[in-house]
């Protein structure tokens, strides 16, 4: 594939971008959702399901996943890992440090908000689903 003056490879757009969580782009190709997200210590992201399964690529900082598998299951993040979180999982990405994150979805992003599950990571913490209620 030769990408040389391809100025249309993907048209990035401003997606997931809340001035308290941090700044986020997004794209679709090949029927799948990118993002490039920044997410500030002290907020989270995620506190969801999606109907199809999510990667996530730590590029910088410190955080965590926790899936509600079965029971509450902390996934450390490590730099340069994907940490996958499989279609119907309720999850969250906590920072413990600003992160930047590359996401991808297998279909487009949808997600349904979870219920409680996480309130624990959520109560001294401010994310996208409190921000969309105001």
């Amino acid at each position: 594939m030769n990408f040389r003056g391809n100025t249309e490879l993907i048209e990035l757009k401003d997606w997931g971008t809340f001035t308290e969580v941090g700044a986020g782009l997004g794209f679709h190709r090949d029927g799948r959702f990118y993002t490039i997200l920044e997410t500030k210590k002290g907020s989270y992201r995620g506190n969801h399901t999606h109907p199809v399964n999510q990667y996530t690529l730590l590029i910088s900082g410190r955080g965590r996943y926790i899936k509600k598998e079965g029971s509450l299951v902390e996934v450390p993040m490590r730099r340069g890992e994907i940490v996958k979180v499989e279609a119907s999982v309720p999850h969250i990405m906590v920072p413990e440090e600003d992160c930047v994150t590359f996401e991808w979805w297998d279909g487009d992003f949808t997600a349904q908000n979870c219920q409680a599950i996480f309130d624990v990571y959520t109560t001294d913490r401010i994310g996208p689903d409190k921000l969309k209620k105001r």
